[in-house]
């Protein structure tokens, strides 16, 4: 019985996922889009949520070695999650590290 509750998790991630970026790529806010589709927010924001916590389980941030070549000059650049974050170089580590926590949030 256990396996069939899995699978049937699985296939509603994989549609939750699908609805996310059908949703992403529509251009319409989330309230808009849940509104035009007939899906309930709190059903939206709650797969939202734990589509995102699965994904940190999976793969947490990581800090990556890079080549001195690789960086600008007094400039501190992040990616994560497909964004690009840009920060000067003599920026508070206690302010990125806030960021990225924030970030990491969301």
């Amino acid at each position: 019985m256990g396996e069939v509750l899995a699978a049937r998790n699985e296939y509603r991630a994989q549609n939750w996922f699908l609805v996310i970026q059908e949703c992403r790529a529509s251009g319409l806010t989330n309230r808009e889009f849940c509104r035009q589709r007939g899906i309930p927010e709190k059903k939206f924001y709650y797969w939202l949520r734990k589509l995102r916590t699965q994904a940190l389980e999976a793969a947490p941030p990581q800090l990556v070695q890079i080549s001195p070549e690789a960086v600008r000059e007094d400039m501190l650049q992040i990616h994560f999650r497909g964004a690009e974050l840009l920060l000067p170089g003599n920026i508070d580590l206690d302010a990125v590290v806030a960021i990225l926590r924030s970030i990491q949030s969301v």
